[in-house]
């Protein structure tokens, strides 16, 4: 596909499009935290993509280079927003774990079940959001993402070994945080979500 797109074939560019630019845009929204910025800085992701689609063909990971573009697009958008003084609004990041992260309740303790992961996927949302931006960042390319330490680290200009203290930070923040609201639940059980868990 990708040497199509360089060869000037629209149909494949409109597949390429349709087919990263969800993950582009979850992306710009780690730096932007707007959903309007995240749509004008993918359109321009896309645009430089095309501009030098040529280049595609010699392209190995096509997702680090996608991310390493719209890194350098939010950043080039938060520094001239800054510029003309625009206030970014936060929103809350729209993240679901319970289809994805939680197991279906047993039967016969479905309604403590679904209660205690209701409140847990709550939780887990607010020390997500609690954690440092790089750190944050990190931990949801490598959780939600599926990114490895070396792609995180390709994409935002780290070092692997940095790549993974934010991790580590990041689960370690999170299981003392679950553990201070729920200190029965199991370690084993906080580290299993935490590690096999797609944010």
């Amino acid at each position: 596909m990708l040497v199509s797109v360089s060869e000037n074939d629209d149909y494949a560019f409109r597949v390429f499009y349709d087919l990263y630019y969800r993950s582009v845009f979850r992306f710009a929204y780690y730096f932007l935290r707007n959903r309007e910025a995240c749509g004008e800085v993918v359109s321009n992701v896309f645009v430089a993509v095309w501009k030098s689609r040529v280049a595609l063909r010699r392209i190995e990971n096509i997702d680090a280079y996608l991310y390493v573009v719209a890194r350098n697009e939010a950043n080039r958008y938060l520094k001239e927003s800054r510029t003309r003084r625009r206030c970014l609004s936060f929103e809350e990041i729209p993240i679901s774990l319970i289809d994805r992260n939680f197991p279906p309740p047993h039967s016969e303790d479905a309604p403590d079940s679904r209660l205690i992961e209701a409140e847990v996927e709550e939780l887990v949302r607010r020390l997500i959001n609690d954690l440092p931006e790089r750190c944050r960042t990190v931990f949801l390319l490598n959780r939600q993402e599926g990114l490895s330490s070396r792609e995180i680290a390709e994409a935002l200009s780290l070092s692997e070994s940095t790549v993974r203290v934010q991790i580590k930070i990041a689960v370690d923040r999170i299981v003392a945080g679950i553990r201070t609201h729920y200190p029965d639940l199991k370690l084993v059980s906080l580290l299993l979500f935490l590690f096999t868990a797609r944010f």
